[in-house]
């Protein structure tokens, strides 16, 4: 039976969730939002399933080393546009689409919350484009992903190095015709300080769109955008009261600030990121609308890249440069010093007084 004695130890990947045999597992929310297994004594068999997919208990080593390490962007304008950065995420999507595959990844839920859910076709796909910075939940998609896989469909899978490490531990094998995507992560802010910063600032129910990586007002500048029946509010991130915040370390998820899944090699396939060692690794291909870092780790990976390259503008780069540029690719981000301040001032004081006093700059 798994037992969560430290949070730093959970990453919420719900590995465990999915393969209860007796459904004697739930994802429970805690004080700062973030969900952890809870069992039900009564239900649990003592089959040691949980204990045995749970990644922190039997970490899953990666066998490839092939890196092979490019800046990219998609050609199509329109779509590198609505992406986070050079638009590669689509890319490789619709040609797993076209196979007749299906992707999986995060979207939005009705309430501007994230969980991951399946797109079969390209009108679906839209609802995974852009990075999300909420952990999202997982739900039940890693048995529905084992059941696509089992079917023989190719499937591309999006998500944290975590949920990586967690869907692969829970299939117990690595399909051919699975490709899992991973990118570059900070940590994962609180799903209830987000919940809290839009009932704090904006109408929730005439929020019609958000964007956290807009660029509106160009890639290099990120920016917030929040689009509303009322009014159409774009920020750089920087200055706004959730990133302010989010940087500070104030409530990412304890455990993301010790990241057991950076440490040696990555078991996904492909990661992508931005490409902010743009002016070092390809200055030419820079013009402020985004540029993306892949590094291919396994022969599926590296096939898939090769099966899209038509579409994409790329260029071979070495992964000493990312590394140096992306220092959380295999670096965690410490828990900010203030963070348990934070977090009594949560509890005692009004939303907006919080955002205000800790989130301000």
């Amino acid at each position: 039976m798994i037992k969560i004695e430290e949070k730093i130890k959970c990453s919420g990947c719900s590995a465990c969730y999915n393969v209860c045999p007796v459904n004697a597992i739930t994802m429970e929310d805690d004080e700062e939002g973030f969900w952890y297994p809870k069992i039900d004594p009564s239900k649990c068999v003592r089959c040691d399933k949980c204990e045995k997919v749970c990644p922190y208990i039997n970490k899953i080593t990666a066998e490839s080393d092939l890196q092979m390490c490019f800046a990219a962007y998609n050609k199509s304008e329109e779509e590198r546009f609505i992406s986070s950065s050079g638009g590669m995420f689509i890319a490789l999507a619709k040609e797993i689409l076209q196979e007749g595959g299906v992707v999986f990844g995060a979207a939005y839920d009705e309430r501007y919350m994230v969980c991951h859910m399946a797109a079969e076709n390209e009108k679906q796909l839209i609802e995974l484009i852009g990075s999300k910075y909420l952990q999202s939940r997982i739900g039940t998609i890693y048995q529905e992903v084992h059941a696509q896989v089992k079917l023989g469909r190719k499937v591309l899978f999006v998500g944290c190095s975590c949920q990586i490490s967690g869907l692969i531990s829970f299939l117990g094998q690595n399909y051919d015709n699975l490709v899992c995507v991973d990118f570059i992560c900070l940590g994962v802010p609180s799903p209830k300080v987000w919940s809290d910063y839009l009932d704090t600032f904006f109408i929730r129910d005439k929020i019609n769109f958000v964007n956290f990586k807009d660029k509106s007002l160009g890639w290099h500048t990120f920016s917030l955008r929040i689009n509303s029946d009322d009014e159409e509010f774009v920020r750089n991130g920087r200055e706004t009261h959730f990133f302010s915040g989010f940087f500070k370390a104030l409530y990412s998820r304890p455990s993301c600030s010790a990241c057991i899944f950076k440490q040696g090699k990555r078991l996904s396939d492909i990661t992508i990121s931005d490409c902010w060692g743009y002016r070092k690794i390809a200055p030419e291909m820079d013009d402020n609308k985004g540029l993306s870092s892949v590094v291919i780790h396994t022969e599926k990976g590296r096939q898939l890249f090769f099966r899209v390259k038509e579409q994409v503008v790329y260029k071979e780069a070495n992964l000493e440069d990312i590394l140096k540029y992306n220092r959380n690719y295999n670096t965690s981000a410490a828990m900010g010093e203030q963070r348990a301040e934070f977090w009594a001032d949560y509890n005692r004081l009004s939303k907006k007084e919080v955002f205000e006093k800790w989130c301000s700059g």
